[in-house]
């Protein structure tokens, strides 16, 4: 067997800086050989892109289909007449993009590949097999699939149980919602429930995130977080940090004085030791206008060496006072960076009651939490609380907090955002927090919370390998 001609991520890189790219407004790769040149393409001419599986040859790269076949419905969310440049690794007898550039008859269509025929070819001197960079550790990627799919296999059924048994009145009346209970207060029905670890108390599936609160003009900040309450929110996420205290004052402002005795209001901080843990905790009750909180969190832990720096410091022991004074009913940790952080806390103390983190659909193919954090709080009993549903921004495009960008997107071009949040409530979580941008957008996610049906484990794989083929670095850019 002849060798193959090996090929580096650098080697690709550079040919695609030299190489003259047709001018397009989309980029569609075929996947799945198609998938990581087609996301290179689209980075290098700032263009979105969506991957289209098509099933022809079997993992031995033989035909296993008299022809190719579309696996799913192509699409699109550009414009008729739109330019598209239609990706592949490598086509020799060209039946795999003609299959597709017949369902693009409303579009005009050049095709690219790396290597054999096609319009643009950008390694046309190769005429012998490619060792693709993306493949030298294939023995490596199946491992991690195999393990992803054993993962996900495992939560099946856990999620189930965390919603609250089937009791009362106000129960939903769909079979797949057969545990979700509508609870009600003195504003009316509440969204479903979740069991909140071993607290022993039950939680919306869906809370309101602080960090947008500062962001917003008062007048709209009053608004989502009425719209929250109506909604049947109950959970109401804070922080010191958001907005220099801002965040904090406008519940104060909003939501203390009339709704302190149906909200669970929770706050961080970010103290390194324990007289600033103290001074946050003062300050956070002064500007929530509340004598204590529901939950405090140990916040942004970043490393092992952080969580062992804060423990030395004096931080958990202020936590703890601060729970047995009664200023403080419920106390966790939170983080974004590093899954180790988290795990050493988890080492270092068994007080926790509550954990948040990022908990997605890219997850578990970058330095996961889902894989590596969250069986241990399920077997601990500590409630999982998720953040970063969307990747905060990363999902469209944005590698910076709360902002879209121009990276390639996975919303929407691969996952819609009832995927993307139906994917985390498929997984044993207490709790999804929200960031909203302003109170129509909290709107569309109550709705959601309304309408969730659970993905299965075969659903819940799709996605995560739908996604597989982006940069960690980009889509989850918070990630050390």
């Amino acid at each position: 067997m002849a060798e193959k001609f090996p090929l580096s991520l650098n080697s690709i890189q550079q040919r695609l800086a030299a190489y003259p790219l047709p001018d397009v407004d989309f980029v569609l790769g075929i996947g799945r050989g198609g998938s990581i040149p087609a996301e290179m393409v689209a980075k290098t001419i700032s263009k979105p892109f969506r991957i289209i599986r098509v099933n022809f040859r079997d993992d031995k790269n033989q035909p296993q289909r008299q022809a190719p076949e579309l696996l799913e419905e192509l699409e699109l969310p550009i414009q008729i007449g739109a330019r598209i440049l239609l990706v592949d690794d490598v086509s020799v007898t060209g039946k795999t993009l003609t299959t597709v550039k017949e369902k693009l008859t409303d579009f005009k269509v050049s095709t690219l590949v790396f290597k054999g025929n096609a319009d643009h070819v950008l390694f046309p001197e190769i005429n012998t097999c490619v060792e693709w960079p993306w493949n030298i550790s294939e023995v490596e990627q199946q491992r991690k699939l195999a393990e992803r799919r054993k993962f996900l296999k495992s939560l099946a059924g856990i999620t189930a149980g965390m919603m609250l048994p089937l009791s009362g009145s106000g129960v939903l009346g769909s079979s797949s919602q057969a545990f979700q209970l509508i609870g009600r207060d003195r504003l009316g029905d509440l969204l479903p429930q979740r069991k909140f670890g071993n607290t022993g108390i039950d939680m919306t599936m869906l809370g309101l995130g602080g960090a947008h609160i500062a962001r917003m003009s008062e007048k709209e900040a009053q608004k989502t977080i009425e719209t929250a309450l109506e909604g049947g929110i109950r959970f109401f996420d804070n922080a010191e940090s958001y907005g220099s205290g801002l965040a904090e004052k406008r519940y104060g402002m909003f939501l203390s004085p009339k709704y302190r005795d149906v909200a669970f209001i929770q706050s961080k901080s970010t103290a390194r030791d324990g007289k600033t843990a103290k001074a946050h905790l003062e300050g956070s009750l002064k500007r929530m206008n509340t004598d204590y909180l529901d939950l405090w969190f140990i916040h942004a832990v970043g490393s092992p060496t952080d969580v062992d720096n804060r423990i030395n410091n004096g931080v958990l022991e202020v936590v703890m006072e601060a729970q047995q004074s009664g200023k403080v009913k419920y106390v966790g940790f939170s983080g974004h960076s590093d899954y180790k952080a988290h795990l050493r806390m988890l080492e270092k103390t068994n007080t926790m009651q509550v954990c948040q983190m990022p908990v997605n659909a890219f997850d578990p193919n970058y330095k996961s939490f889902i894989q590596n954090v969250l069986p241990r709080l399920v077997e601990k009993g500590i409630a999982p609380i998720a953040m970063k549903t969307l990747a905060n921004g990363g999902f469209f495009g944005g590698t910076s907090h709360f902002n879209h960008g121009d990276k390639p997107k996975i919303v929407p071009n691969v996952l819609s955002v009832e995927e993307a949040l139906f994917f985390s409530w498929s997984l044993p979580i207490s709790v999804l927090v929200t960031g909203a941008d302003d109170a129509k957008m909290l709107q569309e996610k109550i709705d959601l919370a309304r309408k969730f049906q659970a993905f299965d484990e075969k659903e819940r794989l799709d996605l995560v390998d739908r996604v597989a083929g982006f940069e960690g670095r980009f889509v989850e850019y918070y990630k050390v």
